[in-house]
């Protein structure tokens, strides 16, 4: 079988298949009063199983008959598949407790092993701006505090870990700021729900490293939702 270290298939049944195996396993690691996996939140299993569904969905109207536009439905839907997997891979895969014979069973490379030991990230992350753009989308522009000219993510991390939460209030307190969003790339557009608009979106950030160890707080940040 094809194994994929970020999830990257070349043909469409490769990628079905090995999202189908990666998602199985998931849930059964995750399922019951005592999961194997705690670390794992409900609500991101309950996204990847959505949006392994939703491929499907588009997957199966090419198999036989079809047109152009769902040959493009199908396309749109294994990109945004993969939008939502390869987070997830990088922030709840490729570190203990899951090992690396679970990241084989899932058909994924082991990369948790370095010639020189990387420890948890030392430096902040600074969010230089952060802009609603309407349609309750909000855009996060972020740099190292030691790099501020650089787009580059620190070595040895894997994406600027983003809590955040959104209410009427502006939030001061990071232990408030409950959802998180594996940032990979600046700038890194974030999309709420309509019942956000209008509240203030408050956000802190940190390095994580492939391990999932955590660096230092960001200042939070606020902005409100259109």
């Amino acid at each position: 079988m094809p194994h994929s270290s970020n999830f990257t298939y070349a043909g469409d049944a490769d990628f079905d298949s090995g999202l189908e195996n990666l998602v199985d396993y998931v849930v059964a690691k995750t399922s019951g009063g005592s999961p194997a996996w705690p670390h794992v939140p409900q609500s991101a299993v309950a996204s990847l199983a959505s949006a392994r569904a939703a491929w499907r969905a588009a997957y199966q109207k090419t198999f036989g008959a079809h047109t152009p536009v769902d040959t493009e439905a199908k396309n749109d839907a294994r990109k945004a598949a993969a939008a939502i997997t390869r987070p997830f891979i990088a922030q709840y895969l490729m570190f203990p407790p899951v090992s690396n014979e679970d990241r084989t069973a899932m058909r994924l490379h082991n990369r948790d092993t370095r010639p020189t030991p990387i420890g948890e990230p030392k430096t902040r992350p600074v969010i230089t701006d952060i802009r609603a753009l309407g349609g309750f989308q909000v855009k996060i522009w972020f740099r190292d505090e030691t790099t501020p000219d650089s787009r580059a993510i620190p070595y040895g991390c894997n994406g600027c870990l983003l809590n955040f939460a959104w209410s009427r209030e502006q939030i001061g307190d990071v232990s408030a700021l409950t959802q998180t969003k594996l940032l990979t790339h600046s700038p890194f557009t974030l999309t709420f729900p309509p019942e956000a608009q209008a509240n203030f979106l408050s956000c802190a950030a940190r390095w994580q490293n492939e391990k999932g160890e955590l660096g230092p707080w960001s200042d939070i940040q606020h902005v409100v939702i259109g």
